[in-house]
């Protein structure tokens, strides 16, 4: 038997018959913030938005970056002290939760709280719950997490939606959504509406819960390698005298072509109208840490699925090395370019990071 939260409200509509909608977002890091402030700046007449996130000056700083930027929709967003508060201090259930956080487990604890909330607190019927986890995370974890959620509340989803596009296609609201959805029709228009305020293309990846982060795994395995070559190419170029601005320019309509040697070039001043990491000394971005996390769990879905990968063990031991440094590991991604400068090959084959020996 159902029951009823003392703060579900009725569903009121506006006079055009829209559904009223009430969003929670959970986790305001790189991503999440610009996620987020995009959901904000386009709510409805009488939406909400509760955000959360474990790093208190970060809920304060997005408040404070938002509402200056747009005082409109200021009553309309609602901070919360806590997961549980999801249920339980809301003004009625949530239509919507966006998860952007780092791990798979941080995911199975967040959607834990939130489902545990809901089992003590009560829910109606009346409206089912949707979890988006937006996080780039094991394919095992999400499953075992999308089975927890159908098997305790089975008439709530959690479905794997993460994004391609980085930080600069998360502020600029360009991101692609990738979900374990066979079809565009098998998207309600509700959730189409919800990624279309974050997003520019949403990808259908499969029927099987999982197939989202396979193809983000896929993609970002691409990335990871590709990253490296790029890197390793520009500082060939610079060993041969080339003038890299201008080197640069050929590879953007030449065969080498691609989004770490263009989007997210890594020599500074190429494109200055872009604001590109490179140009403010690789900060911000997706960083090489995320970028290894990415390499790792790749590889390691993929031997779950009896795959192996040729660049795989390559690309996980550069990115392990890269990441021994504190200064690499926490910088963009392009920031290899600047790393790969400092290796020094030794007569025995030995490779070793000449700031590291100093």
């Amino acid at each position: 038997m159902y029951k009823v939260s003392a703060t579900s409200a009725i569903r009121r509509f506006s006079t055009n018959s829209r559904v009223l909608v009430n969003y929670g977002f959970v986790g305001l890091g790189q991503m999440g913030q610009h996620m987020a402030r995009h959901i904000y700046n386009q709510l409805e007449v009488d939406d909400k938005l509760y955000v959360y996130d474990t790093v208190p000056t970060a809920v304060d700083q997005f408040v404070s970056n938002v509402t200056q930027q747009n005082a409109t929709n200021k009553e309309k967003l609602v901070t919360l002290p806590d997961l549980k508060s999801f249920v339980t201090g809301v003004d009625g259930q949530l239509d919507f939760i966006v998860t952007m956080v780092p791990e798979g487990k941080h995911v199975k604890g967040v959607v834990e709280d939130i489902v545990t909330s809901f089992e003590q607190n009560g829910y109606s019927p009346d409206y089912n719950t949707t979890i988006i986890d937006s996080s780039t995370i094991d394919i095992p974890t999400s499953r075992q997490v999308h089975k927890y959620v159908k098997e305790t509340l089975p008439q709530f989803d959690f479905i794997d939606a993460p994004v391609s596009g980085g930080v600069a296609g998360a502020r600029k609201g360009t991101l692609s959504f990738m979900l374990s959805r066979e079809t565009h029709q098998d998207v309600s228009p509700a959730l189409t509406t919800l990624l279309n305020k974050m997003g520019k293309n949403i990808f259908p990846c499969g029927a099987t819960h999982g197939t989202g982060l396979a193809a983000k795994l896929s993609n970002n395995y691409l990335l990871a390698v590709t990253n490296i070559a790029v890197a390793d190419s520009f500082q060939l170029a610079k060993a041969f005298g080339l003038n890299l601005q201008n080197y640069a320019k050929l590879v953007a309509v030449s065969t080498g072509k691609s989004w770490a040697s263009v989007d997210n070039c890594p020599i500074p001043g190429v494109y200055p109208e872009n604001n590109l990491p490179a140009d403010v000394g690789y900060q911000g971005g997706f960083i090489t840490k995320l970028t290894r996390k990415d390499v790792v769990l790749a590889t390691d879905c993929a031997k779950d699925q009896g795959r192996f990968l040729f660049l795989g063990d390559a690309g996980r031991y550069w990115y392990d090395k890269a990441c021994e440094r504190e200064d690499i590991a926490n910088r963009d991604l392009a920031v290899l370019y600047e790393w790969l400068g400092d290796l020094k090959q030794e007569a025995d084959g030995t490779v070793v990071d000449t700031k590291v020996s100093k």
